[in-house]
């Protein structure tokens, strides 16, 4: 990894391209957002993308869903803990820790992936209970690991929120020192705006979905990011190519289908997320 301290060394490290993402960890394999789902990740991709949100009591803690409903069993554990919503705010990290967010991916096999055998039940079974991490406690796993790591800032509600989300996230990548480590990206550029003038030296990324900004890439040069991250569905290699031109790189969300892959790749994208990996990166 490059040392100048650029908000570019972070790109500049990978030796191919595209770069391949996770997306949320080994996520058709494993339960997204948990430890299992990114180490099942290590040689299998070059960068994981993983979501954050704030606890009631501030922490950042990786997780996709504004509900708790859909990725754990909250709702089983909601009396237990004297919780009434199913908000993940509204929950202190105390109370968050304790939740299952594994054993409803055995329950729901949302990729058809168990039954098709391309994970095994019983490996599965033996990795549960997974507990709902903090961000802090990824980003030593990722030091550990020396994996890059795409931390998508989830919108809040509220400026204040949103505010205090990106304040945390900033400050849990200073105590755990992966500045070189980390993109921030989030679809609401606001949010990027916050990380720019708290944290000017990390690389930062545009998400971007249903249409283009105006004028665009004035637009992303007056954002300062690094990367673009446009859904796969506004996306041709004119496109590309444009963005590119101006030095900011393209990854496109979320490309599952190896023929698009490639055509991505022959495009000139940077890289791409997908919920698939490969068994060799």
């Amino acid at each position: 990894m490059k040392t100048d301290g650029g908000k570019h060394s972070l790109f500049d490290q990978f030796e191919r391209h595209p770069i391949i993402i996770a997306h949320r960890g080994h996520r058709a394999c494993f339960p997204e957002n948990t430890l299992c789902a990114f180490a099942a990740s290590l040689g299998r991709c070059d960068m994981i993308e993983l979501d954050v949100r704030l606890s009631a009591d501030g922490v950042a803690v990786v997780f996709h869903d504004q509900l708790l409903w859909r990725t754990s069993d909250a709702v089983a554990k909601a009396f237990e803990v004297d919780q009434r919503s199913l908000a993940v705010h509204d929950w202190r990290y105390v109370q968050l820790s304790q939740l299952d967010v594994g054993s409803w991916f055995l329950e729901t096999d949302p990729f058809d992936t168990i039954e098709q055998g391309r994970v095994d039940r019983r490996e599965l079974l033996a990795l549960m209970p997974q507990r709902l991490p903090s961000l802090r406690r990824v980003l030593y796993w990722a030091v550990t690991n020396n994996m890059p790591l795409n931390i998508e800032i989830k919108e809040m509600g509220t400026t204040r929120l949103n505010e205090a989300l990106v304040a945390e996230v900033i400050h849990d990548v200073a105590v755990t020192a992966t500045g070189q480590q980390v993109v921030l990206s989030s679809f609401n550029h606001s949010m990027l705006r916050m990380c720019q003038w708290l944290a000017p030296h990390l690389a930062t990324a545009a998400l971007q979905e249903g249409s283009h900004p105006p004028d665009l890439l004035s637009y992303l040069q007056n954002l300062g990011v690094c990367a673009y991250h446009p859904s796969d569905q506004i996306v041709d290699a004119d496109l590309i190519h444009v963005v590119r031109s101006i030095g900011i790189r393209v990854n496109v969300f979320t490309v599952n289908d190896v023929l698009r892959q490639r055509q991505l790749f022959a495009a000139g994208a940077t890289g791409f997320f997908t919920d698939y990996l490969m068994d060799d990166a």
